[in-house]
């Protein structure tokens, strides 16, 4: 876990100083809003847990694009979101995160395609148990980096994209996340 944590270390760090050269060389920098709708999921070994259900809701963040070349952007930002599963409405597992997401991305006219890594921490974990709050009996781990692709279209301010993304920590006994994100953007 250490090396893991000093790997997303150093990474945040290289990308935050391209991201700083970048700017100062071409100027080239976008930020704004991201936020849309977030489906999670958790896994074993590849399937889908059985009896879990998509737990739906939504994702909201702040990002920043900075241009290195003209048609390759990189991306970061901070994004909050809900992941997890649920048997019924009364009966899940919901565990909220804040993620910082790393991303190149390659642009054709207003198409882009991205692909990164979304180094995510564990704020909190709610168990809901016949639609009472519960303390889980193990806890999930507080850290996971999901591997992530998408693509999108920008249109003057507005951007509308779509990202999928599978965990690679496992969270708890060979268990891990994938989640879909299909959202907006707006820059300024």
């Amino acid at each position: 876990m250490r090396k893991l944590n000093s790997f997303v270390l150093a990474a945040f760090l290289l990308t935050v100083s391209l991201g700083i050269h970048a700017q100062k060389k071409e100027g080239g920098k976008v930020g704004g809003i991201r936020f849309g709708y977030h489906s999670a999921a958790l896994y074993d070994n590849g399937d889908k847990v059985s009896g879990m259900e998509n737990l739906q809701n939504f994702y909201i963040g702040f990002f920043r694009d900075n241009k290195l070349i003209p048609a390759l952007h990189l991306g970061t930002g901070l994004e909050y979101f809900q992941n997890g599963g649920k048997v019924d409405n009364d009966n899940k597992l919901v565990l909220h995160y804040l993620s910082v997401p790393l991303n190149i991305k390659a642009k054709l006219g207003p198409v882009f395609a991205l692909t990164g890594f979304a180094p995510s921490f564990k704020v909190s974990e709610k168990v809901f148990i016949d639609g009472a709050k519960s303390t889980p009996d193990e806890k999930s781990k507080g850290f996971d980096v999901p591997f992530h692709l998408g693509a999108g279209v920008k249109i003057l301010f507005i951007t509308l994209e779509v990202r999928y993304h599978w965990g690679i920590i496992e969270l708890n006994d060979g268990i891990k996340s994938q989640y879909l994100q299909i959202g907006a953007g707006i820059s300024f």
